[in-house]
């Protein structure tokens, strides 16, 4: 028994609101001294938020909570792995989680779990279940990220020139597809939200 297993937790006062815990209340940050454009949530963890955000200079990590503060984005992107349970996560958060008031899902990101082909049954499901969202991209696998550690990735931001295709060093930004995935976001919420 560890000592966590021994507290309480103690009673809250009646004037604070109780935030449901798939709702993250905190305001949220880029990372990259930007203000986060969109917020990437993840269906369940480990899916790749935090990678993804590192290589995407606007996005925000939201973990696996929607985010609720409405100081910051409340646009967010579904990141899910493109497997049968994978994309079950994705489903069940869609069909099920209430979000906070201003939320906007707008669109999913699947991420392999693994290199090589995907079977098509999967591709079915994951078909079927983004027609919830507007918006579907797919980031391929990257063999780089293996070896990589987060703090040595560094950005695409909308500023910058898109690589070419041998592009594979991470540490001067993201493969090309990563970046025009990217772009394609920006450009997704840009005009979705343009008053």
């Amino acid at each position: 028994m560890t000592d966590h297993d021994n507290t309480v937790a103690a009673p809250m006062p009646p004037d604070v609101v109780a935030w449901p815990r798939e709702w993250r209340c905190d305001p949220l940050t880029s990372g990259h001294d930007l203000p986060p454009l969109f917020a990437l949530v993840g269906a369940s963890g480990g899916v790749g938020t935090t990678t993804l955000a590192r290589m995407w200079g606007p996005a925000a990590d939201s973990d696996t909570r929607w985010p609720a503060n409405p100081e910051t984005t409340q646009w967010c992107v579904l990141v899910a792995r493109l497997s049968m349970a994978g994309i079950d996560d994705a489903a069940a958060r869609l069909r099920g989680d209430a979000g906070p008031d201003g939320l906007d899902v707008f669109g999913i990101v699947w991420t392999p779990p693994r290199p090589g082909r995907i079977p098509k049954e999967v591709n079915r499901y994951a078909a079927t279940i983004g027609e919830l969202v507007d918006h579907c991209w797919w980031v391929p696998w990257i063999e780089e990220l293996m070896l990589a550690r987060r703090d040595a990735i560094a950005p695409w931001l909308p500023t910058s020139p898109l690589p070419d295709k041998k592009h594979s060093n991470l540490a001067a930004g993201p493969p090309l597809t990563v970046c025009t995935t990217g772009a394609d976001i920006v450009a997704t919420v840009t005009t979705r939200y343009r008053h």
